[in-house]
């Protein structure tokens, strides 16, 4: 005789197994490719890729803006074109184009049999190109209102830019790239008014870093938030300090120990969770980086190198040994 709970138990139906594929929603391949344009414009809004791979290719004297994060980019087969697009969580791979702009941040950036590209870069690893020339980089300077978000999204860390960083396969055919300190600078549709977007460096979401100077004085500045960081490299600029920010980079606590021997010494001798390392140089760029932070963000937790030494210590612990594992 059994009880009645048993039997209560023994008659409820098993739960109907929901998978993935079931409730994925059908995706439109053609909303993910623009191509064949001429003498056109077209643009993606933000909302719209959401995180998927997208294909732009067989344009001509036009101009494409994809205001939305992807998984991964193809360019190919343009000629005369302005192309921009979101950040790429992976790669964007350009192929068999010419005479064309574009403005990319991704995770890898790889071009081949190209020539004639003027590139406005963002890539968290070591870009590539191979059978190209008359080439041209220069740092990522770009800001839209859900620009923020996206790069989140796509999982892309504004402090760790290696536009400069060229790997080039071809390199004994000659000198096929060459970098720009000047960034792009565009004039963009009234239609995208809407979405507040900018080339202007003052208001890029990605700091402004250039080419290092043997002649100048420099200054490594650390910082454990990156909102912090950012504060006070856009007092640089509107100090007027004739500072330079070469290089920037983000390293997890985990990273710093590995670099660092002494690294409680950073912030007191707190052991910092993340840091954000500058790289200033320009006159007396340690006295004029420990004014600023003293006069305007006194509450800032930061470590300031003291001498030229340290400075030097710093730079290469925190830099060198990252570039230096790049193919040059």
């Amino acid at each position: 005789m059994g009880c009645f709970c048993c039997k209560a138990v023994a008659s409820e139906e098993p739960k109907k197994l929901v998978y993935s594929w079931v409730e994925r929603k059908h995706l439109n391949p053609t909303d993910y490719v623009i191509e064949n344009l001429s003498n056109s414009t077209m643009y993606k809004a933000p909302g719209t890729v959401g995180g998927q791979q997208f294909v732009v290719r067989n344009c001509e004297d036009s101009y494409v803006y994809v205001l939305d994060y992807s998984d991964s980019v193809t360019i190919d087969d343009c000629q005369g074109c302005t192309i921009i697009l979101g950040p790429t969580k992976q790669s964007v791979f350009v192929r068999d184009t010419v005479n064309t702009t574009i403005i990319v941040a991704c995770g890898q950036f790889r071009v081949r049999d190209c020539t004639s590209l003027n590139v406005s870069l963002f890539c968290s690893t070591q870009p590539v190109i191979e059978s190209s020339r008359e080439m041209s980089f220069s740092c990522y300077q770009l800001y839209y209102n859900q620009l923020e978000a996206q790069f989140k999204k796509a999982n892309l860390n504004i402090w760790n830019n290696n536009w400069r960083t060229v790997y080039d396969y071809t390199w004994n055919e000659g000198d096929n790239w060459m970098l720009t300190e000047v960034p792009i600078s565009l004039d963009f549709p009234e239609e995208l008014n809407k979405y507040g977007i900018t080339s202007d460096p003052v208001n890029s979401l990605v700091p402004l870093t250039k080419r290092e100077q043997q002649s100048e004085d420099s200054c490594f500045v650390a910082f454990e938030n990156g909102n912090e960081a950012a504060r006070f490299v856009q007092a640089l600029q509107s100090h007027e300090t004739n500072l330079t920010l070469v290089r920037c980079i983000h390293r997890d606590g985990i990273s710093v120990k590995d670099c660092v021997q002494d690294q409680n010494k950073l912030f007191n001798n707190k052991i910092p969770v993340m840091v954000v390392g500058l790289h200033i140089q320009g006159k007396h760029a340690t006295k004029k980086c420990s004014a600023i932070l003293q006069n305007d963000f006194p509450q800032f937790s930061t470590f300031t190198s003291k001498s030229k030494k340290e400075t030097d210590e710093m730079i290469k612990t925190f830099f060198v040994s990252v570039e230096d594992g790049f193919q040059m």
